[in-house]
């Protein structure tokens, strides 16, 4: 019997999941979705783990210590919302140099806190231990009623996104660039605003595959679309970019929906909505929805910009060469 609930899509980084799961064999179970499902006293609980490493997804140089703190956490709170889970606890595993000083300490504390207060959940326990690097490592834990998974979507529904993509990577180009990024992309890549609102309204409105973007919109379309065994055809002009995004593409001469594209660690949800659901419904969201692609039988996503076929950027993956 295989070990995954969901296929993985491709990639070295999942090719690594594939073997552990190989060895693991029967010891492992269900595996393939943002959260782990499990049942606990007649409740659906949905349970999952992020990890953020000082120069791996943050430098110092960039970040205060509570934005770092903040970030790491509403990364993995960003799982609960993939699944349409309720946030209720954070576990956080710290990890620091020796003769850290007290601040740092403090403020990485406060921005977890932050995270968890906007995302309604609370911090109950953790471990802390001396490291070579900074390191977090956050458990969240959340109740799921009705979970949504990644392997729902079918031919003909609606491909959407919330928000707007590209802040991020926007951010990125500046500091590698040695410059201050615009306030608004960096305020996306330091704080990025968590999506259990959406996820609510989305479920109310009949979701039937999502995910949340952390390693581009191709990367996780991908594991998407594997997990449902469908493709796509995908509109890239429709998909929303980022004020600061479209700048930082004007001046690198990149098309600005193929640089929101190209940007990683968005945490915003994208999903599959039935072909019912309408751009009026879509238009009383807490947050901007918008639709980019339809699902199709034919496996593959095909993508085009201005009439034209194009190719997605990757995206990110921790082990490609």
């Amino acid at each position: 019997m295989s070990p995954f609930g969901s296929a993985l899509g491709a990639g070295a980084e999942f090719d690594r999941i594939r073997g552990l799961a190989r060895r693991w064999q029967q010891r492992a179970h269900d595996l393939g979705d943002d959260c782990a499902l499990l049942e606990a006293g007649g409740q659906l609980l949905a349970v999952s783990l992020d990890v953020s490493v000082e120069d791996v997804h943050f430098r110092r140089a960039w970040l205060a210590p509570a934005e770092i703190g903040y970030r790491a956490a509403a990364a993995a709170l960003s799982d609960l919302a993939a699944v349409a889970a309720e946030p209720m606890a954070l576990l956080l595993t710290l990890g620091a140099p020796a003769g850290e000083p007290e601040a740092t300490f403090d403020g990485l504390a406060d921005g977890v806190a932050d995270a968890c207060a906007d995302a309604g959940a609370l911090i109950v326990g953790g471990d802390l231990s001396r490291a070579p690097v900074l390191l977090l490592d956050c458990c969240v834990i959340g109740r799921a009623d009705a979970p949504v998974r990644r392997r729902g979507a079918r031919p003909g529904d609606r491909l959407v996104v919330t928000g707007q993509l590209g802040g991020p990577r926007a951010a990125l180009e500046a500091w590698r660039a040695g410059r201050e990024p615009a306030a608004g992309a960096r305020h996306r890549f330091a704080r990025p605003g968590p999506r259990h609102e959406a996820a609510r309204f989305l479920a109310q409105h009949r979701v039937r595959a999502m995910i949340d973007i952390s390693d581009g919109l191709a990367a996780d379309l991908g594991h998407l679309l594997a997990a449902s065994d469908v493709g796509a055809r995908l509109a890239c002009d429709a998909i929303p970019v980022h004020p600061d995004a479209a700048a930082a593409a004007a001046a690198l001469g990149e098309p600005a929906w193929r640089f929101a594209a190209g940007s990683g660690e968005e945490y915003e949800l994208l999903a599959a909505v039935p072909e019912s659901v309408s751009d009026a419904e879509l238009a009383a969201a807490p947050v901007p929805i918008a639709a980019i692609g339809v699902i199709e039988a034919e496996p593959g996503i095909r993508a085009s910009a201005g009439g034209v076929p194009v190719a997605l950027p990757p995206g990110h993956d921790h082990f490609r060469g």
